[in-house]
Formats: C-alpha cells, structure tokens, sequence
C-alpha cells in the first residue's frame, strides 16, 4: 500500500508539471498569434506559426487523461478513502469537460475552457499536496495501527 501511495504522489507531481506545461502551451500560442497581429502579419500566417504549439497542447492533452486514469488506479490500489477516489475521477470528469468547453463554437462558453483549467489545476494540486507520501507529513498521515490490549 505504501508503494501506491507514493507512486500516487509521484503521478500527482507529474500531473502538476504537465498541466503547468498546458498553460504554457496555449499562452506561447496566443502571444505568437498576437505578436504576428502586432507585426501586420494575416490571420492565416499567425495561425500558421503558432500551429505548433496548438498541436501540443491538444496532444498534452491526451497525456493528461492517461496521467489522471493511472491516478485514479493509484488511488485504488492505495486504498484511499473513497472521497479521494472520486474525487481523483472528477478530475477526468472535468477533462472530458475541457474537451467539450474547447469544440463548442460560442466563444463566451468555450472561454469557461481556461476557468475549467483552473479547477482542474487546482484540484490536482490539493489531491497531490493531502495525499503527499514522503517526508514528515506521510507519517502524520499514515494510518495508525489500532491499540491492542495485552491482557
């Protein structure tokens, strides 16, 4: 179980960095789309030239959902409390949401895409940072034998 657990913090940690990747990738985006605008270059070549970075962060994405499924198994072979376990699901609950915010066509509602992120970011890191298992907070955390009586 303890295995799980760290493992549990490893991926939790790996997920933080990934998801701090995605918000660099579709910020260098939007600033190369910009900074193409400013220079009075058209819509197409901003487009062009920011491509790259639009494809990684729509193919992070996908390395997001793998990270959060080995997350959600982790969570169960460390035999978490079952708020934790589905709370690690919402996390897949809201990338699929994110997936859905992003194709909708109404700027205003797919604009909820980076809020959602947000959420997501966050949650991600109050798993990670209540479940941590190195250190002195793992043993605070870890669960304590029950007193036997002797006699």
């Amino acid at each position: 179980m303890a295995l799980f657990r760290k493992a549990y913090s490893v991926v939790g940690v790996l997920l933080m960095i990934d998801l701090v990747a995605q918000f660099f990738l579709i910020g260098a985006a939007i600033f190369t789309i910009f900074n193409e605008a400013s220079n009075g270059s058209g819509a197409d070549k901003a487009l062009n030239d920011s491509g790259f970075y639009l494809i990684a962060h729509a193919i992070n994405g996908g390395l997001l959902a793998v990270l959060i499924l080995v997350l959600i198994g982790l969570s169960f072979g460390s035999r978490y409390p079952w708020r934790t376990t589905g709370l690690t699901a919402v996390l897949f609950l809201l990338l699929v949401l994110q997936s859905v915010l992003a194709r909708t066509g109404i700027a205003p509602v797919s604009a909820l895409h980076a809020v959602n992120g947000l959420v997501i970011l966050g949650l991600a890191g109050s798993l990670t940072w209540s479940r941590w298992a190195f250190g002195a907070a793992a043993a605070i955390t870890a669960p304590q034998p029950a007193a036997t009586n002797g006699g």
